[in-house]
């Protein structure tokens, strides 16, 4: 009598050959990354949780090169030009003043410039949605330091009156800027406090988001689905050459195999074939009688066009979350169209973005940090000009006297010279006559030149 005839399957896939039950049986369980012992302790000192969890955002941030770009860039874009304090309008020089905004302004803390400051607020603003900026005061109450606080440790309590920095299990507590009542620096709470005792102010900044009060989001949320997906394209491309360009597959052993065969066939695809150093190992299957040994690749007709057409869609659709030109981060737009449509993006770029954060940067400084009646401090902005148009206009009303080559200059930001303040003209100008009459003159002015 015939003996049964057996059967053994397994999966190939990008981490190793398994049995079939075993994959048929595995659960995929989910649990909670918030430490319950933490969050207890949040709630107990009403504090309330942000909409989105900071970890997963920086996750998101570090993992995706568009993203990444999207946020430095803007950073770069806002406050890497530079800035310079000018005076407003009707108010006199006052130069103690000056140096003492200077003062604070080159040098807001022992370790960091202003730059650098504003660079990293604008990156957790990016990155995450919001922003905090601590304020120290000295004893005659004015500001004398300040410093970037990294967005992710900060929880905001629910009166909006005061915010806690929490880094593993170290806490520190700030109060919002300007309020009058002192905290304390270790549990929040109020009562009176010296210099050294009391919490210190915290400046904090986000971008609006309809569903919270309390906290802002990154403007890339609405395009997690597309870095999610950019992420796993990735993913799944590293675990294809990582796999040595072996697809996923079902393996079929049918028939009396000799004892441990599958095994032996497991480690040699596990270990054997995987990786550069292993490229073109051959695996030689001696079949027994009336056995047979089935290898069926999975999704090997995937086409790269396809996956250019999606990596290019999700990458399009992040862009479109920062309105951020494309040029600006390092991708290459073809198209006979291309010149145009990158410089009216640009524009609409500086003028949506760029310029508003300005602004409201240029708020918290001037208003909160600096308070001076006579200057305001200012941003240089991304300088959007034609200069070949310019050069071009500029020429022309030289040639005519109605410019000298020293204004001119002034425009284009360039320093005078000694003899540019003289008005010319164009020498071979003539008097408008006949249209013959006109081509004579010419032809007789250039036989003269020519004797």
């Amino acid at each position: 009598m015939a003996k049964d005839k057996k059967g053994s399957v397994y999966i190939q896939t990008s981490k190793g050959v398994y049995p079939f039950s075993i994959l048929k049986n595995a659960e995929i369980k989910s649990s909670s990354k918030q430490l319950k012992q933490d969050s207890k302790w949040m709630t107990e000192n009403d504090l309330i949780p942000p909409p989105y969890s900071p970890e997963v955002l920086l996750t998101l941030y570090e993992s995706n090169s568009i993203f990444w770009r999207c946020v430095n860039q803007l950073a770069i874009d806002v406050a890497g030009l530079g800035w310079s304090l000018q005076l407003q309008e009707g108010k006199k020089e006052n130069k103690v003043e000056l140096d003492k905004l200077h003062a604070l302004l080159w040098s807001p803390n022992p370790d960091d410039a202003l730059r650098t400051i504003l660079k990293q607020l604008l990156i957790d603003w990016g990155s995450m949605g919001w922003f905090g900026l601590e304020v120290v005061r000295n004893n005659k109450n004015e500001i004398a330091e300040f410093y970037h606080v990294p967005a992710h440790t900060l929880r905001v309590h629910k009166s909006k009156e005061k915010y806690c920095q929490i880094r593993d299990t170290k806490k520190v507590w700030f109060k919002k800027f300007g309020l009058e009542k002192n905290i304390s620096p270790k549990d929040g709470k109020e009562g009176t406090f010296d210099i050294k005792t009391r919490a210190n102010e915290l400046i904090f900044y986000k971008n609006f988001y309809p569903k919270s009060d309390y906290y802002g989001v990154p403007n890339g949320i609405s395009a997690v689905g597309d870095i999610l997906g950019l992420i796993g394209l990735r993913d799944y491309n590293l675990a294809f050459f990582e796999n040595y360009g072996v697809p996923a597959a079902i393996i079929v052993l049918e028939g009396e195999w000799d004892t441990g065969s599958d095994k032996k066939v497991s480690e040699f695809l596990n270990t054997e074939l995987k990786g550069v150093d292993n490229a073109h190992r051959t695996l030689v299957v001696s079949q027994p009688e009336h056995c047979t040994f089935k290898y069926t690749p999975l999704g090997k007709d995937v086409k790269e066009g396809s996956f250019r057409l999606y990596e290019q869609t999700r990458r399009d659709d992040i862009l479109i979350a920062y309105s951020m030109p494309p040029e600006r981060v390092g991708v290459r737009v073809t198209g006979s169209l291309g010149g145009n449509v990158a410089v009216e993006a640009t524009r609409i770029y500086v003028q949506g973005v760029v310029e508003p954060l300005q602004a409201d940067l240029e708020d918290i400084i001037n208003n909160k940090l600096l308070q001076s009646e006579n200057y305001e401090f200012k941003f240089e902005n991304i300088d959007l000009r034609d200069y070949d148009a310019l050069v071009k206009q500029y020429g022309y009303q030289i040639e005519r006297a109605m410019l000298t080559p020293n204004e001119a200059r002034n425009e284009l930001g360039r320093k005078p010279y000694a003899e540019g303040d003289k008005f010319y003209m164009m020498s071979n100008l003539i008097e408008a006559g006949e249209p013959d009459e006109g081509l004579n003159k010419i032809e007789k002015k250039l036989l003269d030149e020519q004797e």
